[in-house]
């Protein structure tokens, strides 16, 4: 079975201008609904005669929501997400350095480090 998966396109310039183009849509959908046009047949037939404007105020969104925002939340995310972790994290780090030592004493019936013991 040959399945050929589609290479994502990692080019920065063409995923900016798709958002472009797609942020653009949604301004022109949003600008005829307030005109009260609701058929979606009316709608596909003048997206298809006329491509949507970009203008600067849709440029100013997409990187503002691109390059700003998103990444700050995710940020956000991912350190909430590490904070909330580290009490297990830590356990995990305590109990793969006991597990460790003792493969490691069973194989060469010795420890990896000498602990010194106090008298």
């Amino acid at each position: 079975m040959n399945m050929n998966y589609p290479v994502p396109d990692t080019r920065f310039e063409q995923t900016f201008k798709r958002a472009l183009v797609r942020e653009a849509e949604r301004e022109r959908a949003s600008q005829w609904k307030k005109m009260g046009l609701q058929d979606p047949k009316a709608i596909s037939q003048l997206q298809k005669v006329k491509p949507p404007t970009v203008s600067k105020l849709v440029v100013c969104k997409v990187i503002f929501r691109d390059v700003f925002f998103m990444p700050f939340v995710q940020g956000i995310i991912w350190t909430t997400a590490l904070i909330a972790l580290k009490p297990w994290l830590g356990l995990v780090v305590k109990n793969g350095r006991k597990i460790g030592s003792k493969v490691y004493r069973m194989v060469l019936g010795t420890d990896l480090l000498k602990v010194p013991r106090n008298v």
